[in-house]
């Protein structure tokens, strides 16, 4: 709220006619304060717009230190520990840049796999992890990657480049650009461990090779499925075809309910953050997973470009990801009579401090009974209604607390400022 100062007037009283020039006389300066200060601001928008566009890796690289404000994009997981708020307050964010799908083509044509292979093979990259020990420098782990833009930025796996985020002063990343054999330092413009996406910058004058990224909701079982990689962090440009198993299985990780693709084309270790392609030569999917049981074979897993086209467009434009609908609390399954008979449920474990949870009155030990309308029974079911929102959304929250039943009104949050 402004302060406002009132001074007592003691001039003489003056005729109509000159308090109405005065009055006017000052709303005129008003006015032309209010042009100048908006013609001032327009200006200094345009000029960090060129900036961003013109400078390469520095300029993106000191956008995102302003608003890189947590590794942890979103510990919002629905179970398990939670960090404390690193802010209360929303940052305001520019206007975004940078577009997926303006980014991609349009021109739709089958294509045989070698074709398929010549196209994305020169945007597949190797990535490699690189450690600092005592002044030795060696490998320490080692992915894949491509490039989605000309100009040089690369989509990867989070867990991939997840120790070189979180420790830059000891280890770092680096990549091989088509056509060279030596790596290049590539530099992590951001990371989300919930999507397990990575987006890394290079600064080159090249113009590069890149995918075109496809639509994977359109997807069916038994389409052409081509994995490009790094197989075994030794092989790289490493090919396996197969056909797309399933394309779409619902998994539960770290309480968060993901769908991926899965896929009978091989995928070894190294493949992570690889792309999946489909017979227009289209990326739909990250490769990023597999499983392996001495009864089991072909179970390969990627994450459907579709699902994180959002997030790595916001990691490009911002640094971190925006816009998520984000709760402020960790939620904790009991199994009925698994304490002295106590009916079971989901429990309140944790709250953020100064978070949507928090602000709306959550207590530890609450049960939570119903959210928005919808009965909870899992913790699965309450990120199921929290995904289905949007930012800033309110929501009514019942809860169970001392044997009563207390209803709460909860606004939704945004991942970014937490």
């Amino acid at each position: 709220m402004e302060n406002q100062n009132t001074e007592q007037n003691n001039e003489p009283r003056r005729d109509s006619a000159s308090v109405s020039k005065e009055k006017t006389y000052r709303h005129t300066l008003v006015i032309m304060s209010v042009i100048l200060l908006a013609c001032v601001l327009f200006s200094g928008f345009q000029t960090i717009y060129i900036f961003r566009l013109n400078t390469g890796l520095e300029g993106i690289m000191s956008y995102t230190r302003i608003f890189k404000t947590n590794k942890n994009t979103d510990p919002d997981n629905g179970i398990g520990s939670i960090e404390e708020s690193k802010s209360s307050e929303p940052s305001e964010l520019p206007e975004p840049w940078f577009s997926i799908e303006e980014a991609s083509s349009v021109n739709k044509q089958r294509m045989t796999t070698v074709d398929i292979v010549k196209k994305v093979s020169p945007a597949t990259l190797p990535i490699s992890v690189i450690g600092v020990d005592d002044g030795k420098e060696s490998k320490i782990g080692s992915g894949t990657g491509f490039i989605i833009t000309e100009d040089g930025y690369i989509v990867t796996n989070q867990h991939v480049v997840v120790i070189a985020d979180q420790s830059v002063s000891t280890y770092y990343v680096t990549v091989v650009l088509p056509g060279e054999e030596n790596p290049v330092r590539a530099e992590i413009v951001g990371s989300d461990a919930q999507t397990d996406i990575a987006v890394l910058k290079v600064n080159t004058d090249r113009k590069l090779p890149c995918v075109t990224i496809g639509d994977s909701d359109t997807l069916q079982a038994g389409e052409l499925a081509i994995v490009i990689g790094n197989a075994m962090g030794k092989f790289d440009d490493s090919v396996t075809v197969g056909v797309i198993s399933a394309p779409s299985r619902e998994i539960n990780r770290n309480g968060y309910f993901v769908n991926i693709i899965q896929t009978d084309a091989a995928i070894n270790p190294g493949n992570s953050g690889g792309p999946l392609i489909n017979s227009f030569g289209e990326v739909i999917g990250i490769t990023n997973a597999k499983i392996v049981t001495s009864t089991s074979e072909s179970l390969g897993f990627a994450i459907p470009v579709n699902s994180v086209k959002k997030i790595i467009e916001s990691i490009i434009n911002y640094g971190k990801v925006v816009d998520r609908p984000y709760l402020g609390v960790s939620l904790k399954y009991v199994a009925d009579d698994s304490y002295f008979g106590a009916n079971g449920g989901v429990f309140v474990a944790e709250i953020v401090k100064n978070g949507p949870a928090d602000k709306a009155g959550f207590e530890l030990g609450d049960k939570v009974l119903f959210f928005d309308g919808v009965e909870i029974k899992e913790t699965g079911d309450i990120i199921r209604v929290r995904d289905s929102h949007k930012v800033g959304d309110t929501v009514e929250v019942i809860v169970e607390r001392d044997g009563k039943e207390v209803t709460l009104t909860m606004e939704i949050g945004d991942s970014a400022d937490y």
